[in-house]
């Protein structure tokens, strides 16, 4: 079960959102006077698809998976990694979740409420554009998901996936995946069977090596073009 603690020192935080340097320092005392620090277990929803929003979420440590729930399967649109705000879509439009966001690992989200953010968004332009900003990243990266799901066959959609984890999320050409087999498909938009079939493909070819959810990239200029040709 998630615990939590009130915020103390928002302006001091290592984790704090840069949108806060845009704000007069009686209004982050008023954000951090309604924040709750909330530590989420690995496999804990943080929000869930079809409730209220009624608090703003900050992500300031570790790293959640954001999907919709579907009848027989669920597409994981993004993953998000610490120090950045989660579900910003809704929280400024419909006030309804239109999907689950789920901790990949202990994280600390911070939960502020949300008609604070809404007002302070009205009077401050310059904070209102930092969380537009925000946004604006998120929602270009799916339209951009959906195109390829749309137009990218199997192989090229895998490819373009372990990119984005190389290259994006661990920065790393060796990395550490935080999903399983099945969320990695889900991730993908394929079947398990598919992005199992693929992965061995990869490997036997020597673009990746595996060893369980160890990730080397040895040829990422070869699943570049994988992806490029779709």
């Amino acid at each position: 079960m998630a615990k939590f603690v009130k915020a103390k020192n928002c302006s001091a935080c290592p984790y704090r959102s840069y949108s806060l340097s845009k704000l007069k320092e009686k209004d982050v005392d008023l954000i951090q006077n309604s924040c709750l620090i909330v530590m989420f277990k690995r496999g804990e929803n943080i929000c869930k698809q079809g409730t209220e929003v009624t608090h703003a979420l900050y992500l300031a440590k570790g790293s959640v998976k954001l999907y919709i729930e579907g009848k027989n399967k669920n597409l994981i649109l993004k993953i998000i990694n610490e120090r950045k705000y989660i579900g910003l879509q809704s929280l400024f439009g419909g006030g309804i979740y239109n999907y689950t966001v789920t901790a990949l690992e202990d994280v600390q989200v911070c939960m502020i409420n949300a008609n604070i953010i809404l007002d302070l968004a009205k009077k401050n332009a310059e904070y209102l554009f930092e969380l537009t900003k925000t946004l604006s990243d998120s929602t270009n990266f799916v339209y951009k998901k959906i195109f390829d799901i749309n137009q990218k066959q199997l192989r090229g959609r895998l490819a373009d996936v372990l990119l984005y984890f190389s290259e994006e999320i661990y920065k790393n050409s060796i990395f550490e995946l935080k999903l399983n087999r099945r969320e990695l498909a889900e991730f993908s938009a394929m079947s398990m069977e598919n992005a199992v079939r693929i992965l061995a493909e990869y490997r036997k070819d020597g673009i990746i090596e595996l060893d369980g959810r160890k990730f080397t990239i040895k040829q990422p200029d070869i699943l570049r073009k994988i992806g490029e040709l779709g």
